[in-house]
C-alpha cells in the first residue's frame, strides 16, 4: 500500500500580502487585528491583547461582554471578515499540490474554486454538523478539501476559544474509540482504531473523517503556527507517531514547513521546531524575502515528491 501525501494548510498564507487591502482574493487579516476589532464590537477593552493567547482572548470577550447573543454575533462577524482573507495565487498553487487537502483556514476555498473542480459538494451529505467539524469535507471532480476547524459558511462551526476546542477534542476522542451520533445517523468509531485496522477506509462506502486522513497519510504542514494552544493538533500528532511505530508500512509521517522571512524573526521558533523534531516530525526551513516567496518555494519542493510517491 502506497502512503499518500496530504497537505494541511493553516492561516499563514494570509500573511502573503503586506497590508490589509479589501480586494477579492487579496486580503490579509491578522488574528490580533481581528480580535481587537471583535473586542470593540463586543463593547469591551482587552488589556495586553498582543501578549495573550488568542484562544483565551476570544473566551475573555465572551465572558466579559454583556451584549445579548454575543457568541453567535461574534461568530458571524468573524465569518464576514475572513471570507475574503486569502491570496488567490497562493490558494491555487497550494491547493493543487495533493488530491486531498486539510485546512484550519475557515475560508480557504469557495464553492466555485476552480482548483477543486466542478460540483464542489459535501462528501457525506447525510451528516449534518452545525457545531463540530469532524466530517466537514467537500469534494469536487478534481480534489477534495476538509475544513477541520469549521468553515465561514457555517459560523457556528468556527472553532474559537478553549471552550469550543475542548468540546471538539472530546467529540474527536469519542469518534476514535466509540463512534458518534448525528441526529438520525450513528457513525462507528475510526477505522484505524478497530480490532483489525482498515487503512483503505477511503475506498469503502462508510463515512470517515479528516482525523483518519491526518493519522494515516504523510502530512505536509504549511502555514501552521502550531502554537501550544493548538491542543487538538499536538494530541493527534502524538497519536499519529504511536500509530506509525506500530504500523510503519501503512502510517505516514509529518513534514513541517517553516518560512523564515528575512528581518522578521519569530519568537521562540527554534524551541518549537526542536519540539516537533523530538516528536519525530521532519522540519523543512525555507529562507525567503517574503511569505509569498517562501510558500511558493515550499510548493515547488513538495510537487516532485508527491509525483514520485504516486509512481
Amino acid at each position: 500500500m502506497t502512503i499518500q501525501s496530504t497537505v494541511l494548510i493553516g492561516n499563514g498564507p494570509n500573511r502573503a500580502n503586506e497590508k490589509d487591502i479589501l480586494e477579492v482574493g487579496n486580503v490579509e487579516i491578522s488574528w490580533h487585528s481581528l480580535l481587537a476589532d471583535l473586542s470593540k464590537f463586543a463593547g469591551i477593552d482587552i488589556r495586553n491583547i498582543d501578549s495573550k493567547p488568542l484562544t483565551l482572548v476570544f473566551d475573555e470577550i465572551l465572558l466579559r461582554s454583556r451584549k445579548p447573543n454575543i457568541k453567535l454575533a461574534l461568530l458571524k462577524e468573524v465569518s464576514n471578515k475572513i471570507f475574503l482573507a486569502r491570496n488567490a495565487e497562493l490558494t491555487k498553487r497550494l491547493s493543487e499540490l495533493t488530491k486531498v487537502m486539510l485546512t484550519t483556514n475557515y475560508s480557504w476555498a469557495t464553492f466555485d474554486s476552480p482548483e477543486f473542480g466542478l460540483f464542489l459538494h459535501k462528501k457525506f451529505p447525510e451528516i449534518n454538523e452545525n457545531t463540530f467539524s469532524i466530517f466537514r469535507g467537500f469534494k469536487g471532480d478534481k480534489r477534495e478539501i476538509w475544513f477541520i476547524n469549521g468553515s465561514s459558511d457555517t459560523p457556528t462551526s468556527l472553532a474559537l476559544g478553549y471552550m469550543q476546542y475542548a468540546r471538539h477534542q472530546t467529540q474527536i476522542k469519542n469518534y476514535l474509540t466509540g463512534g458518534v451520533s448525528y441526529s438520525k445517523i450513528k457513525i462507528p468509531n475510526s477505522p484505524l482504531y478497530r480490532g483489525i485496522p482498515q487503512f483503505d477506509f477511503d475506498k469503502k462506502k462508510e463515512p470517515y473523517s479528516w482525523v483518519d486522513l491526518f493519522l494515516r497519510d504523510h502530512i505536509h504542514m504549511i502555514g501552521l503556527g502550531m502554537e501550544y494552544t493548538e491542543t487538538i493538533l499536538w494530541w493527534l500528532l502524538i497519536e499519529k507517531m504511536h500509530l506509525q511505530r506500530k504500523y510503519p508500512k501503512y502510517i505516514g509521517g509529518v513534514t513541517y514547513h517553516q518560512v523564515d522571512v528575512k528581518g522578521k524573526p519569530e519568537k521562540n521558533i527554534d524551541d518549537k521546531l526542536n519540539m516537533l523534531e523530538d516528536l519525530g516530525v521532519q522540519v523543512n526551513r525555507v529562507s525567503a524575502p517574503s511569505y509569498f516567496d517562501g510558500y511558493m518555494m515550499i510548493a515547488d519542493q513538495i510537487s516532485p515528491k508527491v509525483r514520485k510517491a504516486k509512481k
